[in-house]
């Protein structure tokens, strides 16, 4: 498995890490779950990510169980709903957080979404607090621009800002503008979701799903992956991270999907081939 740290600490994290979103939505699929992350943890794959929002707090409760007996083997991050960014309204989701998670820490919490209710401010000082109370070790945002971000940082005083969650994949990488290099510059991490996109049928922001077969883009895609004996997929997710401040959190559905993504490490793309995918997946695209 390959490591990256987390911003400017010591502590390495795994450059792939498994998303939870759907989990703990099908009471039928709970036992499936828990093994599939399970067998994520076993094969290296000790970033998990959720959020309380996922299932109504139920894929944290799938998470749960799953650390159980090996929550120090684990990096733990987890989100606070945009609708519970009061200073009181943090503090209560976070202990909810814990008692799902059954844990006494969480390693990195993020405000999911900025809040149009409470100002920045609040939700930093409430955030500063649970570090005080040692409930969480390390903050962190999602889906924040770059002025949230300063913002952010401001109001979190000594305590740093250690990572930003946003959306990065061939069809949407804006943050390769501006975010990026400001992760850089202050020695953040980004922690890129969706690197195969979203569903085709979800429409965010303009995004799109993976390219279809037949597409010239799969084609592309294919191509360079039978070059290097490997799936579009591994071929997408060894893109997503050539960015050096950047790791990803996939969401898997089955162990064969877990396999393939893990078998996206140990190799390089050649230049040529980083050339071909960003002119057919260009930073921007013209009208």
């Amino acid at each position: 498995m390959l490591y990256r740290k987390l911003g400017n600490t010591e502590v390495r994290i795994p450059v792939i890490g498994q998303g939870t979103w759907k989990y703990g939505e099908d009471k039928k699929r709970e036992k499936e779950d828990v093994e599939s992350l399970r067998f994520v943890i076993h094969h290296g794959l000790t970033l998990i990510d959720t959020a309380e929002e996922y299932g109504n707090g139920g894929a944290e409760k799938i998470v749960g169980q799953a650390i159980d007996g090996i929550r120090d083997d684990i990096f733990l991050v987890t989100k606070v709903s945009a609708r519970n960014c009061s200073y009181q309204g943090v503090l209560r989701a976070a202990e909810a957080s814990l008692e799902r998670l059954k844990t006494n820490h969480i390693d990195l919490y993020l405000q999911h979404w900025p809040s149009q209710q409470h100002e920045v401010s609040e939700t930093m000082a409430a955030m500063v607090e649970l570090v005080r109370k040692g409930y969480v070790k390390y903050i962190g945002v999602s889906n924040f621009s770059i002025q949230l971000m300063k913002e952010a940082k401001n109001h979190l005083g000594s305590v740093p800002l250690m990572c930003n969650q946003v959306p990065y994949h061939l069809h949407d990488r804006s943050i390769e503008a501006q975010i990026i290099p400001f992760a850089e510059r202050t020695k953040m991490t980004i922690m890129g979701y969706s690197p195969f996109g979203f569903a085709p049928h979800i429409h965010i922001m303009g995004m799109n799903g993976f390219p279809k077969e037949g597409s010239i883009e799969r084609n592309i895609l294919n191509t360079i992956g039978s070059k290097h004996g490997k799936t579009a997929y591994q071929v997408v997710l060894n893109w997503v991270l050539r960015q050096r401040s950047l790791v990803t959190i996939p969401k898997a559905a089955n162990k064969e999907h877990i396999v393939d993504n893990i078998n996206a490490l140990g190799w390089e793309l050649e230049q040529e081939d980083i050339e071909q995918i960003e002119r057919y997946f260009p930073l921007f695209k013209k009208d």
